[in-house]
Order: C-alpha cells, then structure tokens, then sequence
C-alpha cells in the first residue's frame, strides 16, 4: 500500500490536478468497499459537486467536497490511486461507458472531472473501503477518528514522543505501526526508521534507554522527509511505488550499504521485519542470533 512518503507525493498531485474541479461521474466495480454514511446514495451523492481539497491524514486520503461532504478512502494492504485519461476523452461523454465492459471488482471507486482526468482507486485484494460522509461526521469513521499524532507535524514534539513511549510495553516496531500512537508508519518505513535509530525491531520499548529514546523520534522525521524529497525528485506515476532507495525494507539476503553485513527478515507480530544484525543489534537473547553468522 502507500505510505506515508507516498500519500504525501499523491496528495501534491491530485490537489494540483483534480482540486477545483467538479465531478462529473462515478463509478465502482465492487459496491462493497463504499460505506456511504450519508442519506443520498451513490453515485449521484458525488457527481455534480466541486472537488474543494484533497488531502492525506495518516494513511488515509480525504476528499473535500463542496456542500459539507467528504470522501475518505483507507487503501488498507494492497490499493493504491490512479491518474487516467477520462472516459469522456476522445468524442465519448463521461457516462458512454460500453456496457459490455464490466469495471473489475477491484476498482473501489471512478471519479471522472470535468475535463478529465479520471482518478481511479483499485485495490487487488478488495481490503479498503471508501467512505463518504459529512464533515460533521468524518470523526465516526473507523480508525479515521481515533488516529495519533501525525509525525511530519509541530505536534511530534519530543517531549510528545517520550509521554508516548513511555506508556509501552511492546516491541519498538510494533509501537510504530500503531496507528492509535503515531498517524501513520507502515511495515516499510518502521524498518527504515529502526535502522536509522540502531535499534532492532524486536527491542521493548521499556527497555529503551532515553538516549535511544531520543534518538528513535529524531529518525522518525528525518526518514519520512527523506524519503519524501527522494518520491518527489523521481516525480513517478502515483501508482508506482518507489522502493528502491531505501536502506533494508526489500532487502532481505542483500547486503547492508553502511557494514556490508547481510540483511536479515524477522517475524515481529503479524509481518516480517528486514533489519541489520550489525548495525541493529538485538539488546536480548533471542531464539535466532543473527550476529554469529556470517556477514553474507
């Protein structure tokens, strides 16, 4: 899915090339990702309204919409946005789609603008769900209105960061990807900023030292503006996931670019994690040490 470095680049282009705009059409392959939480149904809810805002909070992506309504959409594991050129492009209207193309399930959700292009959001395993609500009601939606601090904002202050760590008792990595904590770090960038820290993924949080404490919030920013400068540098398709530049996320049996030591992947909850053994080494005895084996 996109992360955060990702969500940011997507939010710059869709607010330069669709905000402003009005709907012209909508669309879905699979009416079960759409939780419409308003009394108008879809699509005529959407269509005919002026696109005011887009843009990212934590993981989701939010879609202002003239007359108080929002679109909200949770891409989840697997969906990721799509810039097209509009059905309407080439002589067509916007609504002459042939009805003997079916749209695919996994398209979640069309939006056709006037004058193009079309945005579309597909999501292979069908896991993220599109919301449209009013603004007043925004805060009812799952996960939506219970997120945490946004670690790219003057909130993510270091004394901010300390009163949070300080409540848990989980892994580190585990502590960053939740969303209730920190809006939003994603299996990718929690590797990234692990490494950047020195810490192993597998390290308490309670038993973290406030030097390392420190220097885990100080990684956190530095490794999302990083990576967001390098996304935008390469200036890709929103639908291309640019991956390559990072540090040990993919990594996996390569070796490390700081220490030459083979880059290693570990369970920690529900995912695997890619870390360095040399330099993240782990502060326990755990069921595998990475440290004795050879370096590649």
């Amino acid at each position: 899915m996109p992360e955060l470095p990702d969500l940011v680049r997507i939010e710059d282009e869709l607010q330069r090339t669709i905000a402003g705009k009005r709907v012209d059409a909508a669309r879905t392959g699979d009416p079960l990702v759409l939780r419409v939480m308003v009394s108008e149904p879809f699509p005529g809810v959407l269509v005919g309204r002026r696109l005011e805002e887009v843009r990212r909070r934590g993981h989701f992506m939010r879609f202002s919409l003239e007359g108080g309504l929002v679109l909200v959409i949770n891409a989840m594991l697997a969906g990721r946005y799509k810039l097209v050129a509009a059905p309407g492009d080439g002589g067509s209207t916007p609504n002459s789609k042939s009805k003997s193309k079916k749209d695919p399930v996994s398209l979640g959700l069309a939006l056709v603008f006037e004058g193009g292009p079309e945005l579309q959001y597909v999501d292979d395993k069908r896991m993220g769900k599109v919301y449209v609500a009013t603004a007043a009601d925004e805060a009812k939606i799952p996960v939506y209105g219970k997120l945490g601090v946004d670690p790219l904002s003057p909130d993510f202050t270091r004394e901010a960061f300390g009163a949070l760590i300080a409540k848990r008792r989980d892994q580190v990595r585990m502590f960053l990807m939740d969303k209730v904590a920190i809006a939003s770090i994603g299996n990718a960038y929690a590797d990234e900023i692990l490494f950047a820290a020195g810490l192993h993924p597998k390290t308490f949080c309670h038993k973290l030292a406030p030097a390392q404490i420190d220097a885990l919030h100080d990684a956190i920013p530095r490794v999302l503006t990083g990576a967001i400068a390098e996304i935008r540098r390469r200036a890709e398709p929103i639908d291309v996931k640019v991956r390559d530049f990072l540090a040990v996320r993919g990594r996996d049996g390569k070796p490390c670019r700081v220490c030459g030591t083979t880059i290693r992947a570990v369970r920690v909850g529900d995912g695997d994690a890619c870390f360095c053994p040399a330099c993240q080494p782990a502060a326990r005895k755990l069921f595998v040490d990475w440290s004795k084996l050879p370096r590649n």
